[in-house]
């Protein structure tokens, strides 16, 4: 990618071009780039794909590359090297711009400090309207995702905000401590980022101010970095349901060599788990060899145990990343998934119960078929509760391997059903 052909791309666009490299033909495009350019282009990309491109650089150019993105955006990429490599880079920048990188990397990635900018548009009170519109206008830089004006003390801390369009409506003598809206929504840094991304959500916020606990206004949060966490959770939470781990480093463009490192640990979990039904199947051979017809249903009853049961997996993951599901209301939940699997199991249990008698003409291979689509479905939509809110209680992503083991779980169920009732009643 040469300077001529950047010029004629958005810097998404470029960022697009180079994900499709490895990472030592992106680096080279990106030592052709103009700085602000190149610095663009990585904003644009997840900050681990960033990294890989961002390692191959020089630590000059890196410094150089660093000195011109957001500062939320430098840090997210800094956070992504080993100590060693952020203090050569840290070392290598002014003053001012090291001591702002090295304030944000205090704080953990998932948190509002983590997520904040500490680019502020603040403005003390006793300033006039038309003062402040003038220092707006000197200041251009900050003005490209600037929506509110932060009124701050002489301490730095908050007082008021001020919408930038009430400019427009205000007279030019007036304070801005005499137009300001003194009741501010705020966030403490330590807030997790999920949290401040349902905020967002909630109450449509352009911005929020990040406060420590004095009052003290430490950055900024927009809705484009909430943008960010949001893309990231959502990819993570996918991949991780079906079992990728380090997924938010895995994309399509990641090397094969990388993607084994990540897939194949859980496929060999999966493995396992598929041999645990197996092993229910093994138990039953002498049932299987003289009603054959049982194999015929088997993937029939284990399949709708599943997908009722990842329906269910797939509802609950959302509420609790959402906040709608509580510790005490996940009882709720099991009730009501309880019955809908009660419900939907008789509903497709006669269908397939009628199907089997019309296949075989044996009455108790049809109520066994039944009875076992039942059953299934019910233990579907129990264990599509548990696994989440259980993978939440002992610390882990209620996302991660979600549908391993729903699927483990239904398999194993549905296949000890149907077998063990038609033991039970035609051995």
């Amino acid at each position: 990618m040469t300077e001529e052909i950047s010029q004629k791309l958005h810097p998404a666009e470029a960022a697009d071009r180079l994900l499709r490299l490895t990472d030592n033909e992106a680096a080279e495009d990106v030592r052709e780039l103009e700085l602000d350019f190149a610095a663009e282009t990585l904003e644009s990309m997840d900050p681990w794909q960033a990294s890989g491109i961002f390692k191959e650089l020089s630590q000059q150019l890196q410094g150089k590359i660093l000195k011109r993105m957001d500062p939320d955006d430098s840090v997210d990429l800094l956070q992504e090297l080993t100590s060693e490599s952020r203090r050569g880079i840290l070392e290598r920048l002014d003053s001012l711009t090291r001591k702002r990188l090295e304030s944000l990397l205090e704080y953990p990635p998932d948190t509002a400090g983590g997520t904040m900018s500490p680019e502020v548009m603040s403005l003390p009170g006793d300033m006039t309207v038309g003062e402040a519109v003038g220092q707006l206008r000197k200041d251009e830089r900050k003005l490209e995702n600037i929506n509110y004006v932060y009124v701050t003390d002489q301490q730095g801390n908050l007082s008021g905000v001020l919408p930038l369009r009430n400019f427009a409506f205000k007279e030019p003598e007036l304070r801005l401590d005499e137009v300001m809206k003194e009741d501010v929504k705020t966030i403490p840094p330590e807030l997790d980022r999920e949290k401040v991304a349902r905020l967002f959500d909630k109450y449509d916020f352009l911005a929020l101010p990040v406060v420590g606990e004095k009052g003290k206004l430490l950055g900024v949060i927009t809705v484009d970095d909430v943008m960010d966490v949001l893309r990231q959770e959502d990819t993570e939470d996918m991949l991780e349901m079906v079992g990728i781990s380090g997924a938010r480093e895995e994309s399509v463009w990641t090397p094969w060599k990388v993607s084994v490192k990540h897939r194949l640990p859980w496929l060999v979990i999966n493995l396992g788990t598929a041999l645990l039904a197996a092993i229910v199947v093994s138990v039953f051979e002498n049932t299987i060899a003289k009603y054959a017809v049982l194999a015929v249903f088997m993937p029939v009853i284990a399949g709708q145990g599943g997908n009722s049961g990842s329906q269910t997996v797939t509802l609950l993951i959302r509420g609790i990343a959402l906040g709608e599901i509580t510790d005490g209301q996940s009882s709720k939940a099991l009730v009501k998934e309880a019955t809908l699997g009660l419900l939907h199991g008789l509903s497709i249990g006669i269908i397939v119960g009628l199907i089997a008698f019309f296949w075989n003409g044996s009455a108790k291979i049809a109520l066994i078929v039944g009875v076992s689509m039942v059953l299934s479905m019910i233990v579907a939509g129990i264990s599509g509760v548990l696994i989440p809110v259980g993978l939440k209680k002992v610390g882990l992503d209620p996302a991660l391997s979600a549908n391993i083991w729903m699927t483990t779980i239904t398999d194993v169920a549905g296949f000890f059903f149907l077998l063990g009732l038609a033991s039970w009643l035609l051995m």
